[in-house]
């Protein structure tokens, strides 16, 4: 089926494909992410979690080398034997929670999530069983209708200059 798709999406000729833009990521965004997928990969090799927790302890320390690191050409080739290594040693099989993309339960339950609308509805008895959640949810909606109103507000107060209107 990824063949199909390669096949049909070619550029042929002259013809370009579309492309969506790739976000740019920091040096720091990438070793954080580096450093966040190989604890959930380094979970799936360790399942003793008292074998994990000195593993873990051991790579921070692997990390924190190199944290307060100025030359920033050292840096990056520091990040891209990181992410070698990582490839190399990514588990097979990595552990997914269930209601992770790719997990066995991801959106499974959407059909029985109701909209918060929906709570605007109900009976003042049903509404005071949960005294808490309803005084916090009221709270949030003023938050929420002043928030909208300023911004209309804003919105009404700027003047928008017609440049087309000088054209003849």
């Amino acid at each position: 089926m990824i063949y199909w798709y390669v096949l049909r999406f070619r550029p042929s000729g002259g013809t370009k494909m579309a492309s969506s833009p790739v976000p740019y990521l920091s040096h720091a965004q990438r070793v954080c992410r580096l450093y966040k997928r190989s604890m959930r990969h380094l979970e799936s090799w360790c399942v003793h979690r008292d074998k994990f927790r000195y593993q873990a302890t051991l790579m921070r320390a692997r990390f924190d080398e190199h944290k307060d690191e100025k030359d920033m050409v050292k840096a990056v080739k520091v990040l891209k034997a990181g992410e070698a290594e990582f490839l190399q040693r990514q588990h097979p099989q990595p552990y997914i929670f269930p209601d992770s993309p790719g997990g066995t339960s991801y959106e499974r339950y959407l059909a029985y999530q109701h909209p918060d609308w929906l709570l605007n509805f109900w009976h003042p008895e049903e509404r005071a069983q949960y005294p808490e959640y309803f005084k916090k949810r009221d709270q949030r909606l003023r938050v929420i209708k002043e928030q909208w109103k300023k911004e209309q507000k804003e919105k009404q107060a700027t003047k928008y200059t017609d440049d087309l209107a000088d054209v003849k």
